[in-house]
């Protein structure tokens, strides 16, 4: 039995980010469209705040589970998503939010393409000083380097299950792209929409952000898991490139310089040259008075 005959569960998973949590939770409460269920998951660990507001909050179309272990975000997913009495499951990320129209807009599109397993469609990504629109992506070799949809985007509970869920190592972040690429391999027909269905914030203290030294350890589990897709079109070093072009410029920014010369270096053996990778290796080489001028633009 739903809640209130919903045909889409929207799952809502908390850890931290409690500033931003009442805005997620209000983008969905103001919909449109009414046919929906939430399903508001706090993970195991959850700091004080994030807490409180869990425990605060209650709303008769809403579900709430306190999770007994920490095992990550993916898996708080993966009880949100067991969680649902529909047939559609859609993750709204604790620091984003959808537009009013989103809800009514899947369900539009799921009525309208039957053969449907998922539905897709454009994000707003946006932060404090900009926004941009980000189309889905149609090639399959952007898999290589990240998932097709710059966001969370509904599926079909079946197939989520059919397909395995997602995978368990990837605790931390990038479930996703392992899981659209299981879709992609299986030949699984989704639907697109025009509309933007999902507002992503960008800020740095987001999931990936934190845990961004686990890169290494998560494209390898991603590479080991889809072997016949990685073995294709040079997917695997495009793949290897993206991820340490992305750790060599991180660890510039907070000025590890060895960290970044060695990703840098192992991103230059998957990929092309770039003037930001020779400019990381040399500045490893520097003396530290020579590389503070520099920073200060002090040193051409």
């Amino acid at each position: 039995m739903t809640l209130n005959n919903a045909k889409i569960s929207v799952g809502i998973t908390a850890y931290k980010n409690a500033k931003y949590i009442y805005e997620a939770l209000g983008s969905l409460v103001n919909q449109t469209e009414g046919s929906w269920e939430g399903i508001f998951v706090l993970d195991k660990g959850a700091d004080e705040d994030t807490t409180k507001i869990f425990d605060n909050f209650n709303h008769p179309k809403f579900l709430k589970h306190k999770c007994r272990t920490h095992k990550g975000a993916e898996q708080a997913r993966h009880k949100a998503i067991k969680l649902s009495k529909t047939d559609w499951y859609f993750q709204l990320d604790s620091d984003d939010i959808i537009p009013k129209n989103a809800i009514e807009k899947i369900l539009d599109t799921i009525k309208k393409n039957p053969q449907a397993e998922f539905i897709y469609g454009p994000t707003k990504h946006f932060s404090k000083t900009s926004s941009y629109v980000m189309p889905p992506a149609n090639d399959p070799d952007v898999l290589a380097g990240s998932a097709l949809f710059s966001s969370q985007m509904p599926i079909k509970i079946s197939m989520y299950h059919r397909l395995g869920g997602y995978r368990k190592e990837l605790k931390y972040f990038a479930a996703d792209w392992d899981f659209w690429l299981s879709v992609y391999e299986k030949k699984i027909i989704g639907a697109e929409t025009e509309t933007i269905l999902y507002h992503r914030r960008n800020h740095s203290e987001n999931v990936i952000n934190r845990n961004i030294d686990k890169w290494p350890e998560v494209i390898k589990i991603i590479i080991d898991g889809h072997p016949n897709f990685f073995s294709k079109n040079n997917r695997r070093r495009k793949a290897l490139y993206s991820v340490y072009e992305k750790l060599a410029r991180h660890y510039r920014t907070i000025r590890q310089r060895k960290k970044a010369a060695d990703y840098a270096r192992i991103a230059l053996e998957n990929g092309d040259s770039t003037t930001t990778l020779m400019e990381i290796i040399k500045e490893e080489r520097m003396s530290r008075i020579r590389y503070v001028m520099r920073l200060l633009g002090k040193l051409i």
